[in-house]
């Protein structure tokens, strides 16, 4: 096998990370949207935000040489300025985590995590936030995540505690 590496993401990767996508989450849900429509909507919508230096996203694969084989991305939010923390006012949202069902269990997700997470330590962010698939808790508390007590969210017009 190729030696595989984990680089920034690129505007020239976008149609394959839209591949990646519909893969990532067709693997538990029907689409309903049609494949090649899909396609296009989110290769548009990578190149734009994947640009080389962009920001508030980054994106970053695992590439053997001849295709990605997973990805992980990070959007950057701000905080409303808190007088009476000294806390970071920048938090991150981590998505689109993904590793193609071939190459999972071989350490490639958690190097990928880890680097997204160095990287969002390195920014000062207060928090870093996702939403987990039951498959990956168990990476996710492995690398220091924790369930937080304190977040609420409303989906459907129904709120749920975490």
């Amino acid at each position: 096998m190729a030696r595989v590496r984990i680089r920034l993401a690129t505007s020239g990767d976008s149609h394959a990370l839209a591949d990646l996508r519909y893969r990532f989450r067709t693997e538990t849900e029907s689409a309903t949207e049609i494949r090649s429509r899909f396609l296009r909507r989110c290769t548009l919508w990578m190149r734009k935000r994947f640009r080389s230096g962009s920001r508030p996203w980054r994106c970053w694969v695992l590439d053997d040489g001849k295709q990605l084989l997973g990805h992980v991305c990070v959007q950057l939010f701000e905080k409303v300025p808190n007088p009476v923390n000294a806390e970071p006012e920048i938090h991150a949202y981590v998505t689109n985590f993904y590793v193609i069902p071939e190459m999972r269990s071989q350490g490639f997700g958690k190097r990928l995590l880890d680097k997204a997470l160095s990287w969002c330590r390195a920014q000062g962010t207060d928090a870093i936030i996702l939403w987990a698939t039951p498959g990956s808790k168990s990476l996710y508390r492995r690398c220091g995540l924790v369930r937080p007590t304190d977040i609420f969210e409303l989906r459907d017009g129904v709120a749920q505690t975490r």
